[in-house]
């Protein structure tokens, strides 16, 4: 009888985490590929993509505080300065805060000519009419 108690707790347990985790594992894949179409988007000089995928409104504050808006962003993109939306993350991690809005926070190195630099990164995320959009990042430059 108590075999057959856990057995039945172990399967409730495991249908409520699933039932939890599956609106939530959904809007992460969707953040995730949301950042692959900037990157994308990027390294192509997409204008048009990116002026819809950043929000009015959109800042950016650079690891050395400077603050950029959304058309001095899509400027940077565009200059082909080194930027962590070139590369994929070597570490990132979405918090869904409702079905319309998330944060990704992650880790990603780039070169300066022969010189390593990694950030930590974060990145705010609205959906609007079904679409996603940023509406703010920051970048800090740890210290190796």
């Amino acid at each position: 009888m108590i075999k057959v108690l856990l057995v039945i707790t172990s399967i409730a347990l495991s249908v409520v985490q699933v039932v939890g985790q599956t609106p939530n594992a959904k809007i992460e894949r969707e953040v995730i590929e949301f950042r692959a179409a900037i990157r994308n988007a990027v390294k192509a000089k997409d204008r048009a993509s990116l002026e819809r995928y950043f929000a009015e409104g959109f800042t950016h504050t650079h690891a050395s505080g400077k603050v950029d808006g959304k058309k001095e962003r899509i400027d940077f993109f565009l200059a082909g300065e080194p930027t962590i939306e070139d590369v994929e993350p070597e570490d990132i991690r979405i918090i869904v805060h409702d079905k319309n809005l998330a944060t990704a926070i992650g880790k990603t190195s780039l070169l300066f000519g022969s010189e390593k630099r990694t950030f930590q990164w974060t990145g705010v995320f609205l959906k609007r009419k079904g679409s996603w959009q940023a509406v703010a990042t920051h970048a800090s430059l740890l210290r190796n």
